[in-house]
């Protein structure tokens, strides 16, 4: 990674330079709170050193997507990685980023972003007045009664605008505020939280939807990653939370079946089952080759190629 391309901040941290700057802020993972600031027209993302910004993330292909400028606008696009990618909570190719979207890599979630930092100007300090003479001074006349007696009744006249009228409030700090204009803006506040929180459930609500449906056809890596989605957008969401424990046990529950009908199978000798049964918890695991029950499969295949007389690797279970 090369400052030329990408300059990387913490969080609160911002470029000096004045102008806008374009961000990529990492919120989930081993990089959360990373700010990447996009200095060049091409950006690649993904899990390899050699990448731009280089994403610790199993579920991330080596080459994941790329981002350029084109007409002062950034375009993300996928670069045929294996679990694509999404922006905000819909999976696309390709897609102009926006100030707020939200770029989701595998479990990384992005927030891209516009900052806009103002050149800070230096105001020259004014030259003192001369100091008059004392022939000046003496020039000067004594101000007529009738000016002082204007300047009291100016005085007295603005004191009177300062009193509290009824429609006013006075706070614990002594000043006053309108109750009207107070509660106009409270109402728009509450109106605002309002739409916004009706915005989070409709997003909530297609989410869980297209989550169900995974879980009831048994895909339970796409359910499950529907349900992270949905705590990104909230991350105390206990319908969330619930549905992607229960996704989970639904998942150790079928792989553990599968290891109980194999070991079941080969202490019978009945090899071929045996062997349906490893292959199956290889390919469901097959993008977790980190997983131990993965681990566990493959060496039991390579015992079995060994005890049949096979060549190694003549059992394949993922087709390349």
């Amino acid at each position: 990674m090369t400052a030329k391309k990408v300059n990387i901040y913490k969080h609160f941290e911002t470029p000096k330079e004045p102008g806008s700057h374009y961000r990529l802020l990492c919120l989930t993972g081993e990089n959360k709170g990373n700010a990447y600031f996009l200095v060049d027209s091409r950006i690649i993302l993904g899990r390899s050193e050699k990448a731009d910004i280089t994403l610790k993330d199993l579920k991330a292909s080596r080459e994941h997507a790329e981002i350029t400028k084109v007409d002062g606008s950034f375009i993300v696009t996928d670069l045929g990685s294996q679990n694509g990618i999404m922006v905000n909570d819909l999976k696309v190719k390709q897609h102009t980023l926006k100030n707020g979207d939200k770029l989701i890599i595998g479990s990384t979630v992005f927030k891209f972003g516009i900052v806009n930092i103002e050149e800070i100007k230096v105001l020259k300090k004014e030259a003192a007045p001369a100091k008059k003479n004392s022939s000046e001074k003496e020039k000067k006349k004594i101000k007529p009664l009738h000016i002082v007696i204007g300047g009291i009744l100016v005085l007295l006249l603005t004191l009177d605008d300062e009193k509290p009228s009824p429609q006013n409030e006075k706070t614990k700090s002594g000043s006053y505020k309108l109750k009207e204009v107070s509660n106009e803006f409270e109402d728009a506040l509450r109106k605002r939280k309002y739409s916004q929180d009706k915005d989070l459930q409709d997003k909530l609500k297609v989410i869980f939807q297209r989550g169900l449906r995974e879980f009831r056809e048994e895909n339970y890596f796409r359910a499950i990653k529907e349900f992270n989605l949905a705590l990104v957008l909230s991350p105390n969401d206990g319908q969330a939370q619930f549905y992607l424990q229960k996704t989970k046990d639904a998942l150790d529950k079928k792989i553990k079946s599968f290891e109980v009908n194999a070991k079941r199978d080969e202490d019978s000798l009945h090899f071929s089952k045996a062997i349906v049964s490893y292959c199956s918890i290889v390919r469901l695991l097959h993008n977790y080759p980190e997983d131990e029950r993965y681990k566990d499969a493959l060496k039991s295949l390579k015992a079995l190629e060994e005890k049949l007389g096979m060549e190694e690797n003549e059992i394949s279970c993922v087709q390349k």
